[in-house]
């Protein structure tokens, strides 16, 4: 049910809508929420056939204009997968909470982002040989190899390795590209 209003689907067609709708039906909600927590647990077991790998975890391809030039690649997955990546975050943001705190407030503390402003408000008394500093990485994801996630999941969550590694184990399909030119205002 967190999927947010209007999420696209990815190459099956499925939207996330479907599955709400479907899951909220009378006829069909108990069977279809068994199927489908039977589906997650098997994806995150790593138990997908290496044939539907790369179909599994690829997406769909859609290139959009940046508005300071240049192109943002978008993959939409496809959302049975997008479903088990979420239960899979679920269960890591909750593991992790205590390693990340208190260097990362941003994970599963709640007020954390509030508690490090009020935190730098108050060091306007700082002494004279303290320093804050404050480090902020962008795209950290892209900038770490495969390589390096995987082992940190093993050692940090050896639960989710299984559907890590599966989600790393062949290259991924691209099943449409699409080159999408918005208009620009004015």
């Amino acid at each position: 049910m967190s999927f947010p209003a209007g999420s696209s689907g990815g190459p099956d067609g499925i939207r996330p809508q479907h599955l709400k709708d479907m899951s909220n039906c009378r006829e069909t909600d108990s069977d279809l929420l068994t199927a489908l927590t039977a589906f997650v647990n098997m994806a995150l077991a790593g138990q997908c056939p290496k044939d539907v790998l790369p179909i599994f975890f690829g997406g769909r391809l859609i290139a959009l204009d940046k508005k300071c030039g240049g192109i943002r690649p978008i993959v939409i997955g496809m959302t049975l997968r997008r479903l088990a990546s979420k239960c899979a975050n679920a269960v890591g943001v909750a593991s992790l909470a205590a390693y990340f705190r208190p260097r990362q407030l941003g994970v599963r503390t709640p007020g954390g982002c509030e508690a490090t402003v009020h935190s730098a408000r108050d060091l306007q008394t700082l002494p004279a040989d303290h320093v804050l500093s404050k480090l902020d990485f962008t795209n950290a994801f892209n900038s770490l190899h495969r390589r390096d996630m995987l082992l940190a999941v093993k050692d940090r969550l050896p639960e989710l390795y299984a559907f890590s590694l599966s989600a790393y184990l062949q290259p991924l399909q691209s099943f449409q590209v699409d080159f999408k030119r918005w208009p620009t205002a004015g």
